[in-house]
């Protein structure tokens, strides 16, 4: 457990490698929350009453010695009559509520007003999490990406009580939303060390694909938690050299889902629709797996309504008043001791006795029971989490679907012999991880293979590789001419069938072909956009020009559409990714088409194309088998007695 720090402005600032964050709890309310929406198995009766914890953030520039102060979070608000009419109402159904103290309240136990705070940033936009904005006339407001819509009543339409917004909830003029997490660009100012920045662009951190630092030395984090609600956000706060805490709203409403007892709850409306807690129940879980694993390597990880935690005696001590109250008491004491010391260094001859000026600013709440690695120690028998946290290390977050914990339960032995497997080509990445995700689309996105949960999985990991709707599209558009080779391996055989017959030579197309300018004029057009010519495609210009022709343009509309917008045409992706494309269709076991997969591997390397990048290809279309677990598991596990 990390230590808790009031620092005063006497000692110099900490240097940038070790830059820190003071952060303190601030009890901001409680309700009562009924089991069965967040958790499953749970009893229709069972209720369970919860904090609406907030946090104060304090950070000490390390040059300037400027402190900057952040509330994350709100909580509720203190007179829920000024919420809206369905937020009130649906607060009827979280009885019963206090909201003494609120935000306010808790931090004027600790001497401070909100015009103290610079910062409000807010987990997201939920009723139980905004307390009263307008407590801080002269804060700055930061919401997550997607907040906005839902306050302006323009995202997409959420199901459940809980989901209703308040247009007028924030000062317009003070108020920020982030980037697009798809974003790895900003405002293209260069921020400064020390000052907070948040119109910065989103890199990567640890088991995060996404995360401002928001002072720029390390100490404190934005991470984008996705799944309970467009816009979600977290922090990761640097709290001492070894100990760093993570702030994960609600991205986990019961600790017993974090420790695989429970899974997430589901419940019908009114209407008989499903509903959950979680507006994305996949992300919800993958944003938990990867909170899963810091936690497993030492980070202390603090819920929004973290019931566990605020009952833990241990932390009573870390609520900012109780902080700045046993300070005081503590300065009182120091300075009585130091008048001692006084006295006694006159009567010893000078010699220095007194306790070190940072002993009174330092309260250690309690001892880490956990090692202070910060890495995952693997055992050669790995616990489910562990092979979960390899999982997504080796995999990325979105990796991890619901199949996969049918898998990982049924088997543990071919769950990790499958990790490994799927994780050779994304180690190695002779094609960046956007190419392996759009060919691994094109595998899934077959007609002879047609798998939805593949093409869902490898469409969204695409465009979080930073792939383009475009591209996307384009991939689409390659793989979908596969059909033609019901002609192409058809049609030989019907013109040995016409041979055999004594058919071929006197049949009219036959006779006519030679002579046919429109045929001529398809062959060279057919070159002239797709770059080739091959014998296979003579006899079905023969037999059937329209038909050709048809195909023609069919198929090169991804030659030769103008993305650009140039004129210069040739579509978005480079010749080579397009014929590695190719590859990976006719390669994957449900077509195996030899004759076809020869030619784009000739075309492939004519544009530039490695051994090693087909070689990739042809691993990641190997991982199709793995739709064989991925279909059937979940199937088996229903099926399961128990269940």
């Amino acid at each position: 457990m990390s230590s808790i720090f009031v620092k005063n402005s006497g000692p110099p600032s900490p240097p940038l490698e070790t830059a820190t964050v003071q952060v303190h709890a601030l009890s901001a309310g409680h309700f009562s929350l009924p089991e069965y929406q967040f958790v499953h198995p749970a009893s229709q009766t069972a209720r369970n009453t919860v904090p609406s914890l907030a946090f104060l953030i304090q950070h000490q520039d390390v040059s300037t010695g400027k402190k900057t102060r952040i509330v994350f979070d709100l909580g509720l608000r203190r007179d829920i009559n000024r919420y809206s009419e369905p937020i009130r109402k649906h607060t009827e159904s979280r009885q019963p509520m206090s909201t003494d103290p609120d935000v306010v309240k808790s931090l004027a136990a600790g001497n401070l007003t909100p015009d103290d705070i610079d910062y409000v940033i807010l987990s997201h936009v939920h009723w139980d999490h905004v307390g009263e904005p307008r407590d801080f006339p002269k804060s700055q407001f930061v919401i997550g990406h997607g907040a906005k819509a839902l306050l302006q009543g323009s995202s997409v339409s959420l199901r459940g009580g809980h989901s209703f917004f308040e247009a007028d909830l924030l000062p317009e003029s003070r108020t920020t939303e982030l980037a697009s997490p798809s974003s790895k660009e900003g405002d293209g100012r260069c921020p400064e060390i020390g000052n907070p920045e948040f119109l910065q662009g989103w890199t990567t951190h640890s088991m995060f694909p996404n995360v401002m630092d928001i002072f720029q030395d390390g100490s404190l984090y934005i991470v984008d938690a996705p799944g309970h609600l467009p816009g979600h956000i977290n922090l990761l706060a640097k709290t001492g050299p070894t100990h760093s805490v993570y702030l994960g709203g609600d991205a986990c409403h019961d600790r017993r889902i974090m420790r695989m007892e429970k899974d997430i709850g589901t419940w019908p409306d009114s209407e008989g629709h499903v509903c959950c807690i979680h507006a994305d129940r996949n992300e919800a879980e993958c944003t938990i797996e990867r909170i899963r694993l810091i936690e497993e390597q030492g980070v202390e990880v603090i819920f929004a309504h973290d019931v566990e935690w605020e009952q833990d005696p241990k932390n009573e001590e870390r609520l900012w008043g109780s902080v700045y109250q046993r300070t005081r008491a503590m300065s009182a004491k120091h300075q009585n001791i130091r008048q001692i010391q006084s006295h006694n260094r006159i009567c010893l001859g000078g010699m220095q006795i007194s306790p070190s000026e940072n002993d009174m600013f330092t309260i250690d709440s309690h001892e880490s029971s956990q090692s202070t690695n910060p890495h995952l120690i693997m055992s050669s028998s790995k616990s489910p989490a562990e092979l979960k946290a390899e999982f997504q290390s080796s995999l990325g977050h979105l990796a991890f679907t619901p199949a996969w914990k049918d898998i990982l339960n049924l088997s543990p032995e071919i769950f990790s012999a499958s990790t490994h497997l799927r994780s050779v080509p994304r180690k190695k990445q002779h094609l960046p991880p956007k190419i392996q995700s759009l060919i691994a689309l094109s595998v899934s996105s077959a007609s002879t293979h047609l798998y939805l949960p593949g093409i869902h999985t490898h469409m969204r990991a695409a465009l979080e590789a930073g792939a383009s709707i475009a591209e996307i599209t384009e991939v689409l558009e390659l793989t979908s001419t596969l059909g033609i080779h019901a002609c192409n391996i058809g049609v030989p055989i019907l013109v040995e069938v016409m041979k055999e017959e004594g058919i071929y030579d006197n049949h009219k197309t036959t006779i006519e072909a030679p002579n046919d300018q429109k045929r001529v004029d398809l062959r060279e057009d057919f070159t002239k956009k797709r770059g080739y010519w091959h014998e296979f495609w003579e006899d079905f210009l023969r037999l059937d020009p329209e038909f050709f022709e048809a195909y023609l343009d069919f198929s090169t509309v991804p030659w030769v559409k103008d993305a650009k917008g140039d004129g210069s045409g040739g579509g978005v992706l480079e010749p080579k990714i397009k014929e590695l494309v190719y590859c990976a269709f006719d390669v994957a076991a449900t077509h195996l088409y030899q004759p076809g997969l020869k030619l784009h591997m000739k075309n492939a390397i004519g544009y530039g194309a490695t051994p090693e990048e087909i070689m990739e290809v042809l691993e990641i279309a190997t991982l199709l088998s793995l739709h064989t677990l991925e279909v059937a598991a979940p199937i088996l596990a229903q099926l399961k007695p128990g269940r």
